[in-house]
């Protein structure tokens, strides 16, 4: 259903009113003249590159189509990576903002007041005035208060993790007062930090764009070099032919299909670059996650061992009777898949755990520090059972089992350092043991342990930035690739035909 809703979204854009109306939804001007002009240079672009492969007139068309419905696509997308730019950078000026100036006024309206003067027209700005408004009525339409209701406002608006985390710090103050300087001090750091990776991980993705570019570019040379050579190489014989290689039908089709390929390649190269900032890309699906992580956590190695004994008894059993049978080459080529099958239980639960491992590391900083802001006003249980209702849904589970733990054991490190045991985080380990120091010594001494925690927090969150990005990158790698394929398959398809070519002309030349 989802596939079908994006394909008539792109279907709607080559009217160009629809393709205006959406231009106009992320904040830009739309411009015909630049949509005839760009349009005008693809076209004429992909002329060349059909002329160069010598495309018949209707194979021409058909690739010109495409193009045409593709430059909508393009242009909505080169929008719309502006809007999610600025989206970021509106985002992190408001956080930052908004902290320094309620570090100034204690009150959120005064902050909000403060921080609507640095912005001018736009999205930000009009989302700020409605919250403003709401909060001023006073008038409360749910459980959650006027004041949480208007900074939903503004989260529902920009869905960012991270603005969240900073509006229940501004709530807490609001409503409890406290000491806020330490807290506002450890979200900016965090926030600066937050900055640098979005524009990092944006400066690769650019990077990666480029290389993919080249990689196009370099598939089309190739090819089309390899073609004009084959097609001159029947000058080396004596029989006189007027066969071109660029008009045999297979040729044409082969040719036409790899455009093609390469122009699907090139749209989601871009589309790759127009993704949200402000939420990061989900590496494994949620319900993979979780089901992942039950199985590891109850695995039971003799149960799953018999359950891989019984799944390759039928192989086994063939595999016996073609060595009775005297059929050695055919019984070793059953020798891998009985291996594996005997093993997969193993192979399955350290795909698992990595997986799991992996997912815990992106997720663990973020809790680490709304933790270290909780703790300023609050002790370490209350903290742990306030950070249960934002954390993922594997933090959620291994939080459940430290709270009971801790209602057995409350003041015993074990209940503490058996929080994600089942699994390499020897950083986790650590920082549980500080939060058992600071729930044994009360908070007094919270500001030296937060120091330490954060330390902490910083080296899994480069960890967690490693993960994140190999996973872009491998995403990335796969389109690089997409190229090297398709000019990999039509050169052995130009090369086949050009072998059949050859030993036609050699033939004739028998005949002769």
């Amino acid at each position: 259903m989802r596939k079908k809703k994006k394909l008539w979204s792109s279907i709607r854009l080559l009217h160009p009113k629809n393709l205006e109306k959406e231009v106009d939804a992320y904040g830009y001007h739309f411009s015909w003249k630049a949509h005839a002009l760009l349009l005008l240079f693809t076209l004429a672009g992909i002329g060349a590159v059909g002329f160069l492969f010598q495309l018949s007139p209707v194979l021409f068309v058909v690739l010109a189509a495409a193009v045409a419905c593709a430059v909508p696509i393009l242009i909505l997308d080169m929008y719309k990576r502006m809007y999610e730019q600025k989206r970021f950078a509106d985002v992190a000026a408001y956080m930052e903002q908004m902290l320094y100036s309620f570090q100034k006024t204690g009150k959120v309206i005064s902050a909000w007041k403060e921080c609507l003067e640095s912005f001018s027209e736009g999205q930000m700005r009009q989302t700020l005035e409605r919250a403003i408004r709401h909060l001023e009525a006073g008038k409360p339409e749910t459980e959650q208060g006027v004041l949480r209701e208007s900074f939903d406002m503004i989260e529902a608006q920009y869905g960012c993790q991270k603005l969240h985390i900073v509006h229940e710090l501004l709530a807490g103050m609001e409503d409890y007062g406290g000491e806020a300087e330490n807290s506002i001090l450890l979200l900016l750091e965090d926030i600066a930090n937050w900055k640098k990776r979005g524009y990092r991980l944006q400066a690769e993705k650019k990077k990666s764009h480029t290389d993919n570019m080249i990689s196009i570019i370099c598939s089309v040379v190739l090819c089309a070099v390899a073609l004009y050579v084959l097609d001159q190489m029947k000058h080396m014989f004596a029989a006189e032919s007027s066969l071109v290689v660029f008009q045999i039908p297979v040729i044409q089709v082969s040719s036409t299909v790899f455009l093609m390929i390469l122009l699907y390649v090139f749209v989601k190269s871009v589309r790759n670059l127009t993704d949200d900032w402000l939420t990061e890309d989900a590496i494994w699906e949620q319900g993979y996650l979780v089901k992942s992580y039950d199985m590891i956590r109850n695995y039971d190695e003799k149960k799953e061992r018999r359950k891989s004994l019984i799944c390759a008894a039928p192989v086994a059993v063939l595999l016996c009777i073609l060595l009775l049978l005297g059929k050695s080459g055919w019984s070793l080529v059953l020798v891998i898949p009985l291996v594996f099958l005997m093993l997969q239980h193993r192979v399955g639960y350290h795909i698992a755990k990595k997986d799991v491992t992996n997912a815990m590391y992106l997720s663990l900083p973020q809790w680490l520090m709304e933790m270290a802001l909780l703790l300023q006003n609050n002790n370490v249980q209350v903290s742990l059972m306030k950070s249960m209702e934002d954390a993922p849904e594997l933090l959620k589970k291994e939080l459940g089992a430290l709270m009971e733990r801790l209602k057995e054991n409350p003041g015993k490190l074990q209940a503490y350092t058996s929080f994600c045991s089942s699994f390499d985080l020897p950083e986790v380990s650590s920082c549980m043991k500080m939060l058992h120091a600071v729930c044994e010594n009360g908070t007094g001494n919270v500001r030296v342990q937060m120091q330490h925690l954060l330390e902490r927090v910083n080296e899994m969150q480069s960890r967690a930035d490693d993960i994140a990005n190999e996973g872009i990158a491998f995403r990335m790698k796969l389109i690089f690739s997409y190229p090297v394929v398709a000019a990999t398959a039509k050169l052995l398809i130009d090369l086949t035909v050009g072998m059949i070519v050859m030993l036609q002309f050699l033939g004739g030349m028998g005949g002769h």
